[in-house]
């Protein structure tokens, strides 16, 4: 596939990574600290998109066998994308509501059926993407283009931070809800601009069996290292993302800083980020193998825990920018050498299948960390009542946790794997 062709394809990537900032990046702290909304209400509802993913995968994998003008591809990816564009309007108007209301049943219910929406559209039209890219390029291309379009969802959780800190320099109910109605735009807009016109129109559907959820969760049952490889995948992004409702929220009520400044947190992730992954994908997983590059990885990220718990904890502002960029350099050589090994860790006559179970593992880790990384919050405010200890606590439990991670990641074994892969499923 050409260059030109990919990039444009990457549009989609590029709206999705600014669209992940607006919740978990803006949201999530207006919620906590302009809003009072307590941090484990805010985790549960934003939290909730995660768990959408069993549901859309399956969705997803609709695409293989329910084409619609001989289109398998792009129809899943635009229904997806519209979905969440209506989504993206009405978040910033339930998070109001539910600060207007002091939380109240209904302005919450209201909130989680609006995430949970916002879920299915993002994993439906996710599915079919990739598969889509799967179609559109050769077994030889995809590691190129699969790099090229991570990248292109870095650069644009970059571009979604410089957005918000373009329209949410200072807070405002009118300003808020103008963010998100252009990113809805930006988002439909991308999308739209990124797959149509790229699938050729089939009369067949691919030579690929489809994926579903029952599968998936079956091949854990029959596999002691499958299980193994799951465990470690959820470990490790949940211990990395436990932060990810906390950091904005930490950076407003410990170090009072503004939402300008917590925005530009997730700058500096990315930085790290696609460093981390440069490093990498360019010379660390050939000179060490994947394996070495995803355990430093999370030696790296544990370290940066651990600073920001120093930073919690001794209110000291200076140590926050250097800390989240090593964060950020550990989960970029987390992602080269996790992605790698799932990868590894399949049947060729299966890829589909584990890569579902793969996708699973980490939609229920992340959700689980947005989740659970607010109510330790709010478990270690009841205890101590200080804001320091509570934000301090979740950085540890983090710091800890990955070094676990590290121990689970040294009893995976690829070769066995593959051996009991092949007698559980006859690949």
């Amino acid at each position: 596939m050409r260059v030109t062709r990919l990039l444009r394809l990457g549009l989609r990537q590029f709206a999705a990574g600014m669209l992940s900032i607006l919740a978990l990046g803006i949201l999530n702290r207006v919620m906590k600290v302009e809003l009072g909304i307590d941090l484990g209400l805010v985790s549960l509802v934003i939290g909730l998109h995660y768990f959408a993913a069993p549901i859309a995968i399956s969705l997803g994998n609709r695409s293989d066998h329910r084409p619609f003008h001989g289109r398998h591809r792009t129809p899943y990816i635009l229904a997806g994308a519209a979905l969440s564009a209506l989504m993206t309007v009405a978040a910033p108007h339930v998070a109001l509501w539910m600060g207007a209301t002091g939380a109240s049943a209904v302005s919450v219910a209201a909130g989680a059926a609006v995430f949970l929406l916002l879920g299915v559209g993002i994993y439906a039209a996710g599915t079919a993407y990739l598969a889509l890219l799967a179609d559109l390029t050769t077994e030889a291309e995809r590691g190129r283009s699969i790099s090229i379009i991570w990248s292109m969802m870095m650069v644009g959780i970059l571009a979604g931070v410089f957005l918000g800190v373009g329209l949410l320099e200072a807070y405002s109910a009118e300003a808020l809800r103008r963010l998100f109605y252009v990113m809805a735009a930006l988002l439909a807009g991308l999308t739209l601009l990124g797959v149509i016109g790229q699938e050729p129109a089939r009369t067949t559907p691919p030579a690929r069996e489809a994926v579903s959820t029952a599968q998936a969760w079956a091949l854990l049952a029959r596999s002691r290292e499958t299980r193994r490889f799951f465990t470690f995948l959820f470990a490790g992004i949940l211990f990395l993302f436990l932060q990810q409702v906390v950091l904005e929220p930490f950076g407003g009520d410990v170090l009072g800083m503004n939402v300008r400044q917590t925005t530009l947190f997730n700058a500096y992730q990315m930085v790290g980020v696609l460093a981390g992954m440069a490093v990498g994908g360019a010379w660390l997983s050939r000179r060490l193998g994947e394996r070495a590059t995803a355990a430093i990885g999370l030696s790296l990220a544990s370290a940066s825990f651990a600073l920001l718990a120093f930073s919690s904890l001794t209110v000291s502002a200076w140590a926050t920018a250097p800390a989240i960029v090593v964060m950020g350099l550990g989960m970029g050589l987390f992602n080269v050498g996790g992605l790698a090994m799932m990868m590894g860790m399949s049947t060729p006559a299966h890829i589909g299948l584990y890569m579902g179970a793969w996708t699973l593992s980490q939609a229920l880790a992340n959700g689980v960390a947005s989740i659970g990384g607010g109510w330790l919050h709010d478990a270690a405010l009841a205890v101590r009542g200080a804001e320091s200890f509570a934000y301090g606590s979740v950085f540890v439990i983090e710091s800890v946790g990955l070094i676990a991670t590290v121990a689970v990641l040294g009893r995976v074994r690829p070769s066995a794997f593959r051996r009991e892969a092949t007698r559980a499923i006859g690949a």
